[in-house]
């Protein structure tokens, strides 16, 4: 490896004597061509000389005041306006890409934050870079962690995990979650106590979840065993289950925004304990974030929060009676 180093230090061309020589082609004069540079002819005349001993060959014949291409500098000539044409190329292009982003972003994103903050994230995201394609990859929490280190996705939108000594994490946004029952439902008369709770059937979306693990943490700190869970990929069915009194779902407010409004659905506050949750943006750290992913991050917090709010303004605290 040293070897190839050493030989492409070597074989690389400097590109302030590509510039020199260059000018001196097309002036024809030390003297001109420093005032293009705006250098003197003795700096002209030492970027020459060191590029000529660099090649191991002559580039000009001087003769008077005139410089004069040799066998050698028409050559290099050839090349050098390539390459500079091709400098020119990348600069413009660079230019486009800040008037013009152009790329491809690959979002892992929890089944919950694919439904209700993506949705209004890519399309306020596609009209800022309409040429930018983004290919999403639902999975829970873990998943998309695993997914993220193995290099299969740039960034996640995800609950964040207790150990971050890997990533960086950009906070979105925070929420808390309640319970969700039908309207019959006896806990909105009598708020439940352990006993209650281990008596019920919890709807969830995934054993496998973070949210899982958090809720497992907040009867254990109760002292409740449940007697059952009912497992569903789906934020749409574990509604529709839990209307028709099936059970109680423990999740954020902003899930089910329309139907508590509408009151298919009722929430209240967690008994004896509360579990509140960090949403983030993360990627692998040292990983530079480009305007793009920052301008993706940015509206992901906007929407979360407002979700957040509007959810979080409809949950009632029911009297104690």
């Amino acid at each position: 490896m040293y070897e190839i180093d050493s030989y492409m230090e070597q074989a690389l061309l400097d590109t302030r004597q590509l510039r020199a020589f260059l000018l001196l082609a097309q002036e024809g004069s030390f003297t001109q061509a420093g005032r293009a540079l705006h250098l003197t002819q003795s700096a002209i005349s030492h970027a020459i000389r060191v590029l000529e001993e660099d090649l191991g060959c002559q580039l000009f014949h001087r003769q008077g005041k005139r410089a004069l291409l040799t066998h050698h500098g028409r050559e290099l000539l050839r090349h050098a306006e390539t390459i500079q044409r091709q400098m020119i190329l990348a600069r413009a292009s660079l230019g486009a890409l800040d008037q013009n982003p152009r790329g491809h972003m690959r979002i892992g994103c929890t089944p919950a934050g694919s439904q209700f903050i993506l949705p209004t994230v890519l399309r306020e995201f596609k009209d800022s870079f309409p040429h930018y394609g983004i290919t999403v990859i639902p999975g829970e929490t873990p998943e998309t962690l695993d997914q993220l280190e193995r290099g299969d996705l740039d960034l996640i939108v995800c609950l964040k995990p207790k150990e971050t000594s890997r990533l960086e994490c950009h906070a979105l946004f925070e929420d808390e979650l309640v319970f969700l029952t039908s309207p019959m439902h006896p806990w909105l008369k009598h708020p439940p106590k352990p006993k209650d709770m281990s008596l019920e059937t919890y709807i969830i979306s995934s054993r496998n979840s973070f949210t899982f693990g958090l809720i497992n943490e907040y009867f254990l700190k109760q002292g409740v065993r449940p007697k059952s869970f009912m497992e569903l990929g789906n934020t749409e069915a574990i509604k529709e289950l839990v209307k028709l009194g099936l059970g109680v779902a423990m999740v954020a407010p902003w899930t089910a925004q329309v139907e508590i409004k509408s009151k298919e659905l009722a929430v209240l506050p967690l008994m004896r304990g509360k579990i509140k949750r960090q949403w983030v943006v993360a990627h692998l750290k040292q990983k530079p974030m480009t305007l793009a992913e920052r301008t993706f991050m940015g509206l992901c917090k906007e929407v979360g929060i407002a979700l957040n709010v509007q959810g979080s303004s409809i949950v009632a605290i029911p009297k104690k009676k």
